[in-house]
């Protein structure tokens, strides 16, 4: 049994192929719209229709296997498998590339927000937008 497979047991829900594919799919990398992870997967399962894949996201970030994110201005809800950590993303705004980047908040910083603005943080997602240096050479 995969680590996908034992992912779903340890959430008690049904080891579909749907399921196994959407989680091995999104495993690998960035967050994906449904439509964009009904294209990945498709490849290797045709039968799936794309209200199949949108509804096992859905209930797979129900049951806290992926985290749901809106980046852009396009208001797609995209995938994220969910590691445990949120992972930071700069978001190019002329193509849409999305890609994980390594910086963190400061020490302490829920602690701060709570007694400098009394707002209870919760789980950081941090997205920073501009220009990805493709997009800079070209001019865009």
């Amino acid at each position: 049994m995969s680590n996908i497979e034992q992912l779903l047991m340890d959430k008690k829900m049904k080891r579909t192929k749907a399921r196994v594919l959407i989680l091995k799919t999104l495993a690998k990398g960035l967050p994906l719209s449904a439509g964009e992870v009904f294209e990945a997967v498709r490849v290797k399962d045709t039968q799936l229709s794309l209200s199949t894949v949108y509804r096992n996201c859905e209930a797979l970030a129900e049951h806290g296997l992926l985290s749901r994110s809106t980046t852009m201005s396009d208001g797609l809800t995209r995938y994220e498998f969910d590691h445990g950590t949120p992972v930071p993303h700069a978001i190019c705004t002329s193509c849409h590339r999305i890609f994980p980047i390594d910086i963190h908040l400061e020490e302490g910083y829920k602690e701060k927000l709570s007694q400098e603005y009394d707002f209870a943080a919760a789980d950081p997602r941090i997205e920073i937008y501009g220009i990805c240096k493709d997009c800079q050479k070209k001019g865009n």
